[in-house]
């Protein structure tokens, strides 16, 4: 009957206990809940939570205070250098895909003052009346070669 009793008690200190009362629940800063909403990718994005996380530790240790303003400042400052993708608005995605296209002037000014005369070479001129085209025509076309 001993060897009884022994085994029974073994089994129940095996077993986990899972009634136990909650610890002290820990209270959440107002100012921390109120950052986390405001940053939607705060419990979301794994690496940038895990990111924050580990930034929080770094402000600590280097002696921010959590429930300053520079200490938010700081910690959105950082978050943002670690993940600049993320923060990239509209305007700078639309820079990014379309590159900025060079202008350059041209070497010489042209004054664009009265009429343009297209000169017709002398073979051209022969070209011409070989084909039965008028001159007028045979310039128009030149011009318009010149122009594609």
């Amino acid at each position: 009957m001993a060897e009884q009793v022994s085994k029974t008690k073994v089994k129940t200190e095996e077993m986990p206990v899972f009634n136990q009362q909650p610890q002290q629940e820990q209270r959440v800063d107002p100012r921390a809940e109120a950052w986390g909403a405001q940053n939607r990718w705060f419990g979301t994005d794994t690496a940038m939570t895990y990111t924050a996380f580990d930034i929080h530790n770094k402000l600590e240790a280097e002696g921010y205070d959590p429930q300053s303003d520079e200490y938010y400042a700081e910690i959105d400052k950082r978050i943002r250098l670690e993940f600049p993708h993320k923060f990239a608005t509209t305007t700078d995605k639309v820079k990014e895909t379309t590159k900025p296209v060079q202008q350059v002037a041209a070497a010489t000014r042209s004054t664009k003052t009265g009429r343009k005369t297209i000169s017709l070479t002398p073979s051209e001129v022969a070209i011409a009346k070989k084909l039965g085209v008028s001159l007028e025509d045979y310039a128009k076309q030149k011009k318009h070669m010149k122009e594609v």
